[in-house]
């Protein structure tokens, strides 16, 4: 049946939609008409309606309304809008999608995806995870990080339980924490730390505590990362079994911490870890100063400023206590005091007031390090010429989108760009070289040449 030229579906309401889905699946007809389904289904209203939901939760959850915040979170959860978006989100948009599970499954058909929608409603409540599959990839140092990737299907249903327990989250979470979290990104955070060591706040006085958690998601204890959810009980049971569920080959594997590849494992990071900027505000909160600490924190890794008369020690003793609390612990070898005149990297860049009071940022000379290895790596793939210029100028925008608020006099990437420069030249000549030799071989034989060969013969 040749479905190309039928006019696009219209529902009127969410009923009408699930009702049409409904009848699609029973009837066994959906093989047909899935892409159809899927193309037409109304995601501008889906993601309105999900917008609604999550609207009502964090009022819910300012008000401490718990009753009201429960009853809507399992509105959100068995709206077939949310189910939907989900499934689009981990099969479609985010960068991960093609990672296998334990399933071995990289993508799913446009029938798979309406019937794991169908599978998530029936099922949101009771969901049975699966173990995870172990991924290791290079960490800058040598070492490897390990990563628990869920089958897609139980990715789906962790994308649906977050947006039921994000905003709640939102509603109360700390002002100056700013990774994994909507409408907050790193360019935030760099805002915020100018903000404290500009000029007009005599930024060359201060000091820099560096801190760093040691294998934060490896480590995280679940009752306290439990404990911060808001979620309804049959979900928060599911969520419970399955950061309880491991990973397949690996005993034990599910008595801390949380997976890395999960879709939630973020936002229980962050859970976990809410209030950590805020250490050290004991020492000015009974004064009518300005604060005397102020922690900027971006996922596990976390700067605090302080002025000439804080405690440091006592804030270091504070942070101890904190992580204890959680089965943490402060990694001692990237952990340490630097006067801001000195220096600190944090998030790739590199911050510093020099002695007039000025202050700047730059590109941390690692992270300019990392955009020449990318990009060398790139040109040395076995792919065409094309591809590999194309996906090196998407790196190098990127990269400088990324900086475009620093300075950028002494990162300028021309030696990189005269590097490919060079390694294209050469390329080119080998090419033409290859050809000139293949046509005079062409021509000792008697055979004739084509257009191409036939150039490159004459120029010779």
């Amino acid at each position: 049946m040749n479905t190309t030229n039928q006019t696009p579906i219209e529902y009127r309401s969410l009923k009408a939609l699930r009702l049409c889905l409904a009848a699609f699946l029973l009837a066994e007809k959906i093989g047909r008409r899935a892409d159809d389904v899927w193309k037409d289904l109304p995601w501008k209203q889906f993601r309105w309606h999900v917008f609604r939901l999550q609207r009502g939760i964090f009022k819910a959850q300012k008000e401490q309304s718990k009753a009201k915040v429960k009853r809507l979170q399992r509105l959100l959860l068995r709206s077939r809008a949310a189910q939907a978006l989900a499934v689009k989100q981990v099969t479609q948009l985010n960068t991960g999608r093609k990672s296998p599970g334990v399933d071995g499954k990289t993508a799913l058909s446009t029938k798979e995806r309406l019937v794991l929608c169908q599978r998530l409603n029936k099922h949101w409540y009771h969901w049975k995870h699966q173990q995870l599959r172990r991924v290791n990839i290079p960490k800058p140092n040598g070492k490897t990080r390990g990563l628990g990737i869920p089958t897609i299907a139980d990715r789906a249903w962790q994308a649906l339980l977050k947006l039921a327990a994000e905003p709640a989250y939102e509603a109360t979470a700390g002002k100056r924490s700013y990774g994994f979290r909507p409408g907050r990104c790193t360019a935030d955070a760099q805002k915020l730390i100018f903000d404290q060591l500009n000029k007009s706040n005599n930024g060359r006085n201060k000091r820099i505590l560096e801190t760093d958690i040691s294998k934060c998601f490896d480590e995280i204890d679940h009752k306290v990362m439990l404990r911060g959810v808001v979620l309804p009980k049959e979900a928060k049971n599911g969520l419970k079994a399955a950061i309880k569920a491991g990973v397949r080959g690996e005993y034990p594997s599910s008595i801390k911490g949380t997976p890395q590849g999960g879709v939630i494992s973020p936002l229980l990071a962050n859970i976990a870890l809410d209030g950590f900027e805020n250490l050290g505000l004991d020492q000015w909160k009974k004064r009518r100063t300005n604060a005397l600490i102020r922690g900027i924190r971006y996922a596990d890794d976390a700067v605090f400023i302080c002025k000439p008369e804080a405690d440091i020690q006592r804030l270091r003793e504070d942070i101890d206590k904190f992580l204890k609390t959680r089965g943490l612990r402060i990694n001692e070898t990237k952990t340490k005091v630097s006067k801001a005149t000195d220096g600190f990297d944090f998030l790739g860049w590199r911050f510093r007031v020099n002695s007039r009071g000025v202050f700047k940022s730059t590109p941390s000379w690692e992270n300019y390090a990392d955009i020449k290895a990318k990009v060398k790596a790139t040109w040395r793939s076995g792919t065409t010429t094309e591809a590999r210029l194309k996906r090196i100028e998407s790196q190098v925008r990127g990269w400088r989108q990324y900086h475009k608020n620093c300075d950028m006099s002494k990162h300028s990437l021309w030696s990189l760009k005269n590097w490919v420069w060079r390694k294209l030249r050469a390329e080119k000549r080998r090419m033409a070289i290859k050809e000139a030799e293949k046509a005079r071989r062409l021509a000792i034989k008697g055979k004739p040449l084509g257009a191409r060969e036939a150039r490159s013969h004459q120029s010779r």
